[in-house]
């Protein structure tokens, strides 16, 4: 199943505490982060790599604001590709915090690829996980797959566990033009996360953030995508 395309979108930006993203810096600092799911495009398959953040409820507007014009909705995202949402035929969530499934709704067509531990924990998180888990963003009448470690979408996408922002957290590698593309997802939203091994401020585990750190580190020929940077808006490949 070889690859046609790879494209950054976008649900545009939303606002929160950059302490959030790098653990034990920048405390009181508002920060505007880029929502950008990331489109591949196989001979068989059209994959999104997260959902971006949708339409919050208003309890949660109160500390979240999202800027997003109408052609940086998801949806306009993809119709600069061709592609309506119901032609993406996968969805993977490198984790179910709302801010990475909240347009999960929009894609009726999609099998959905995400950690079966991930998908546990969504429903019964820990009290001071709880706040980062909308249980109607992900709870769909949907086909969900169950997966468990390493999974390889087929020969080139490739789904990798990077646990430790969440207990099920999962990355996705795919080769592109000589590189190969590693979404971080939150296991490293910043470039700084990657470049000097800090783990992210909302941590489930902190040992095991580090350790997908460095796993990420080791990936040969990296290009990365960090989720939340707002200087990164597309593929410099």
């Amino acid at each position: 199943m070889g690859i046609i395309d790879v494209r950054l979108l976008t649900d545009g930006h939303f606002t929160l505490d950059k302490s959030f993203l790098v653990f034990g810096k920048y405390q009181g600092v508002k920060y505007e982060a880029a929502l950008k799911p990331l489109l591949i495009r196989t001979e068989k398959e059209n994959i999104i790599v997260d959902t971006g953040v949708g339409t919050l409820p208003e309890k949660y507007q109160k500390f979240h604001e999202v800027h997003r014009s109408r052609e940086q909705a998801l949806e306009h995202s993809l119709l600069k590709f061709g592609l309506k949402p119901d032609d993406i035929t996968l969805v993977v969530n490198t984790h179910l915090h709302f801010d990475h499934c909240g347009n999960n709704r929009l894609f009726p067509n999609a099998k959905f690829l995400v950690q079966t531990d991930e998908v546990r924990y969504a429903y019964y998180p820990d009290r001071f996980q709880r706040v980062s888990y909308l249980r109607e963003f992900f709870d769909l009448e949907a086909d969900f797959l169950p997966v468990r470690g390493r999974y390889a979408v087929d020969d080139e996408v490739e789904l990798v566990p990077t646990p430790g922002h969440t207990i099920g957290h999962q990355s996705v590698i795919v080769p592109w033009k000589g590189k190969n593309i590693v979404y971080c997802g939150d296991a490293a939203p910043l470039p700084e996360n990657i470049e000097r091994r800090n783990i992210t401020g909302m941590i489930y585990s902190s040992s095991d953030g580090l350790e997908s750190i460095d796993l990420l580190r080791r990936v040969d020929r990296p290009y990365y995508v960090y989720s939340h940077d707002s200087e990164q808006l597309e593929l410099g490949l």
